[in-house]
């Protein structure tokens, strides 16, 4: 089992690394509670982001789960506070997410400026709604596939796959890889952008 200790990445520093994790109720469980584990082992700040005032609903599997305090209502986050955007998945979730234009617009800044941005599953279902992923290279559940394609994506069937800081995965069984590049772009930090990634069409 990977570990995340702040220990082992050979002197890099989370302690002032902040990183939002936005979601809506229907979240998969583990594939907010994984990566969110991860980071805070690490040493990073953690905060969930939410449409939703003070708590957030958890799915696993086939019925509802954990609920979560909300750190921050989305309305009144400032996405240039954090150093790192993740998007769980679940079915609801990423649904909900992409028909409010709040969330749309918290997770283009961070194309826009080329942050770390990590999304698994379902997850970047919202993404497609910036209108940035055009030529970028990513991953993602199976059934989002038609939808990656249509929105010009280069879509892989890998376990994770990075792109400029856009690190994507397929499913809960990746969580462990994914977990692991999300800490290491997060020690990257901003990357330089690159033309077409950062407009909107």
């Amino acid at each position: 089992m990977w570990h995340y200790s702040k220990y082992f990445f050979m002197g890099a520093s989370f302690k002032d690394k902040l990183v939002a994790i936005l979601t809506e109720n229907g979240f998969e469980e583990v594939e907010l509670t994984g990566p969110m584990n991860a980071l805070e082992e690490a040493g990073a700040t953690v905060h969930i982001v939410s449409p939703q005032k003070d708590k957030v609903k958890g799915w696993n599997h086939d019925h509802w789960s954990i609920e979560l305090p909300v750190d921050t209502n989305l309305s009144d986050a400032k996405p240039e506070d954090y150093d790192m955007l993740v998007l769980p998945g679940g079915v609801l979730n990423p649904d909900k997410l992409r028909q409010n234009k709040e969330a749309v617009l918290f997770a283009q800044h961070f194309l826009e400026q080329a942050k770390p941005l990590a999304a698994i599953c379902h997850g970047p279902q919202l993404l497609i709604e910036t209108g940035m992923l055009d030529g970028r290279t990513m991953t993602s559940y199976w059934s989002v596939k038609t939808d990656m394609l249509n929105a010009g994506v280069n879509w892989v069937d890998k376990e994770v796959v990075v792109d400029n800081g856009l690190i994507t995965s397929r499913s809960p069984e990746d969580l462990e890889v994914f977990n692991k590049k999300m800490i290491e772009e997060l020690i990257e930090g901003q990357h330089a952008t690159r033309g077409q990634f950062t407009q909107s069409k």
